[in-house]
């Protein structure tokens, strides 16, 4: 029993079908194991099962079930439930850090950042070692591109939570967004060495492999893929548009032209008012010589981004191609066939007319009438 205690811990980034071993039926109802197999879900990106199990806890409010609860229902994006869930925590535990972390949550995922900001600053100010605070508090300032204040709130979270890859992660991709590319790739090294199967954490070594290495690039990010198919959801979350984007972005160095479109229109699914996707269809339409395609795409992403420079100039260059190789008339022949024109009659001379009977007084204008021979009477 304790060693199923141990490994229930421990054992976090394991995959749930790697099933622990069978507990006594003292611990059948267990809470703290169901938390368990709940975090290594939560871990594996299996969102919709963790919140099941999170959902069916008999103790809503169980300590250790709250926080992992919590990150289910801002990843599933389900704000009724955890604007409901921060409200009754709120009433129930004022004085307590999770409740306003629950707060902030809910702020941040309708995109208010500065309430967010507000509300996690308040919850780690009651509890200065709740490490989920400090990783939240850490993503309001990235939302708004604040690197260096989102890192200091991660470099935090990562002294507090000891053993988890995610404040490594985060550090890692604050340093790629300042073109810190050697750093970046520490710290995902290091995350990697934690969690070597986290779809996340294989997505961003791609995108640093991409800078360089486009094969190495390719196999991350269909790794990533992959890792993310085995979980069986019927659809991807439209989180991961920019892994399939990269996939595409990736095949077309590797002159994959084929793959490429197939995986940016399986982004388009995910996303489909993103103009960059279709700036980067455009762009492969015209390098294969799909010059009519290549304008459609470029005229979407257009409308729906007006100051996409990108689109702007590869859309003159394409129209500027397609003038040149399209013929005024298409379907005319080239050369003029001979036609034989029917010969006609020369038409009257004027110089041979006879005007001799022609006089000025037999001339009439119509509709002349006579002013004389009109009156008015006008009413005294």
């Amino acid at each position: 029993m304790l060693q199923l205690l141990y490994n229930s811990k421990l054992k976090k980034y394991h995959a749930p079908n790697e099933a622990l071993s069978t507990p006594p039926p003292a611990l059948s109802n267990n809470l703290d194991l169901a938390v368990a197999q709940a975090e290594r879900h939560y871990y594996n990106c299996n969102y919709q099962q963790c919140s099941l199990i999170t959902e069916e806890e008999k103790n809503p409010y169980h300590s250790s079930c709250l926080p992992v609860h919590i990150s289910c229902l801002v990843e599933l994006k389900k704000i009724n439930k955890l604007f409901y869930l921060a409200h009754r925590l709120v009433d129930l535990y004022p004085e307590m850090a999770i409740s306003w972390y629950a707060v902030g949550c809910y702020y941040y995922v309708i995109g208010k950042s500065d309430p967010a900001r507000r509300y996690l600053g308040k919850a780690t100010t009651l509890d200065k070692l709740f490490s989920p605070a400090w990783l939240a508090y850490g993503h309001s300032f990235a939302a708004e591109n604040e690197h260096d204040q989102a890192m200091a709130a991660y470099f935090k979270a990562s002294q507090l939570m000891k053993g988890c890859h995610l404040p490594l992660l985060y550090i890692g991709l604050e340093c790629g967004l300042t073109n810190n590319v050697k750093l970046a790739d520490k710290f995902f090294l290091q995350s990697q060495s934690i969690a070597p199967q986290d779809p996340f954490v294989i997505h961003e070594m791609g995108v640093v492999s991409f800078s360089k290495y486009f094969e190495a690039a390719e196999r991350h990010f269909r790794e990533a893929l992959s890792r993310l198919q085995a979980i069986k959801e019927p659809v991807l979350p439209d989180k991961w548009e920019p892994l399939l984007n990269n996939l595409g972005h990736t095949c077309r160095k590797l002159r994959k032209y084929d793959e490429a479109l197939e995986f940016h229109r399986q982004a388009l699914v995910l996303s489909p008012l993103n103009a960059s996707t279709y700036s980067a269809m455009g762009f492969i339409h015209a390098i294969i010589g799909n010059t009519d395609e290549a304008v459609d795409a470029f005229h979407k992403a257009l409308g729906i981004r007006r100051d996409d420079t990108f689109s702007t100039t590869m859309l003159s260059y394409v129209i500027e191609q397609l003038a040149e190789d399209t013929p005024p008339f298409q379907g005319a022949p080239k050369l003029v066939p001979p036609y034989d024109f029917p010969s006609t009659a020369p038409p009257p001379s004027l110089d041979k007319t006879d005007t001799s009977a022609i006089s000025l007084d037999t001339v009439s204008t119509p509709g002349y009438q006579d002013l004389n021979n009109f009156y008015f009477e006008v009413d005294d």
